[in-house]
């Protein structure tokens, strides 16, 4: 993997992480705030749970169609190896080769 590659994987992860530390911190402040009392409060309350809601459901589906991509992709892959062993060997030979010209450089 490019170093690139390893960035972006790990700028992701970071991501997905912070993502669900202000949804934690969004329900705990919807609880701490259920002994409030005010009309404008419930509103802002029933609102803010809403988006909570919301932004959880689209973080587990964005992780599920992550997550089936990655297994089709693996599956797929593991298929052509099968069915074409000795292109295989090739193709791995020749990434071998070229990474270690550029590694040499």
């Amino acid at each position: 993997m490019s170093q690139t590659t390893v960035q972006l994987a790990l700028g992701k992860q970071k991501i997905i992480e912070d993502i669900k530390v202000l949804l934690n911190d969004s329900e705990e402040l919807l609880r701490l705030s259920a002994t409030l009392p005010g009309e404008g409060v419930d509103a802002l309350r029933s609102r803010l749970r809403d988006h909570v809601d919301s932004a959880r459901n689209a973080l587990e589906d964005a992780q599920a169609n992550a997550q089936s991509r990655y297994r089709a992709s693996v599956d797929c892959t593991a298929k052509y190896v099968k069915d074409n062993p000795w292109q295989s060997l090739g193709i791995a030979a020749g990434v071998g080769f070229l990474v270690g010209l550029l590694v040499s450089r």
